[in-house]
């Protein structure tokens, strides 16, 4: 892939149109040519539980543009190919597209999906232990713009690398569902913003969430306030270890 842009999200309460921050690495020929990062005004305003993760508050967006009055100035970025760490940066991007009835259609690659084929024998593959396993510079986590490059340059490893092994991809959402769960049960934890993840994909494909009702109605019981505690925690893995059993 010669040109691309690796972009993340930030959002400041536990809806994924609450965008609060977006940072973005354009690549181009193999070496990063472009970062930059905006803050933004989020609908539904700020949660304390999300400030306490990325540093975000009110008094930081309450005087910057929202998504909509944005967009017009960085509407190029979404005409390239999007490469972002996780599904959840294309589930806030679509839910910002319908809120501001923007029409977005965009080519998009999970690069962490891309870096569990092509290293199985990683204990996981979040964005912090793909740099650390990499060599590459330490950089401030939950920093849209530095979780940006990141994301660039673990992708441009992943894909240039040919010692990795074949480059593979997820091609049916059952085969996209296991990824998530094994994705979320990777270091033996579930966090929050796995668990809304998980809500949302759930969300958006019916099919798989009929099949595993259960999951689905529990996922969102527990979510219900916004909140995962430690307890909710412990039975959402419980649940989708067994699930996995399964799969």
């Amino acid at each position: 892939m010669q040109e691309f842009i690796a972009i993340d999200f930030e959002t400041a309460n536990p809806k994924r149109v609450s965008a609060c921050a977006l940072g973005y690495a354009k690549v181009r020929n193999c070496e990063i040519i472009e970062t930059n990062g905006f803050l933004i005004k989020p609908v539904g305003g700020h949660a304390p539980f999300q400030s306490k993760i990325h540093g975000i508050k009110e008094e930081h967006t309450f005087d910057k543009p929202h998504f909509g009055e944005l967009f017009p100035i960085i509407k190029e970025i979404f005409k390239y190919p999007l490469v972002a760490h996780s599904l959840f940066d294309k589930q806030v991007l679509n839910a910002l597209s319908d809120h501001f009835d923007l029409g977005l259609s965009f080519e998009y690659i999970d690069s962490s999906a891309v870096a569990k084929d092509k290293l199985p024998n990683l204990k996981n593959c979040k964005l912090t232990t793909l740099v650390k396993h990499f060599g590459f510079p330490a950089f401030k986590h939950h920093d849209a713009t530095e979780d940006s490059i990141a994301c660039a340059r673990i992708f441009l490893k992943l894909i240039n690398d040919e010692r990795e092994g074949p480059l593979k991809s997820i091609s049916d959402e059952a085969s996209e569902f296991k990824g998530i769960v094994m994705g979320i049960l990777a270091d033996d934890e579930v966090n929050y913003k796995e668990a809304y993840e998980l809500l949302y994909w759930l969300e958006d494909h019916a099919e798989i969430a009929k099949k595993y009702k259960n999951l689905y109605m529990r996922t969102k019981e527990v979510l219900e306030d916004d909140h995962l505690d430690n307890v909710e925690a412990i039975e959402m893995k419980y649940i989708l270890n067994n699930l996995l059993k399964n799969l």
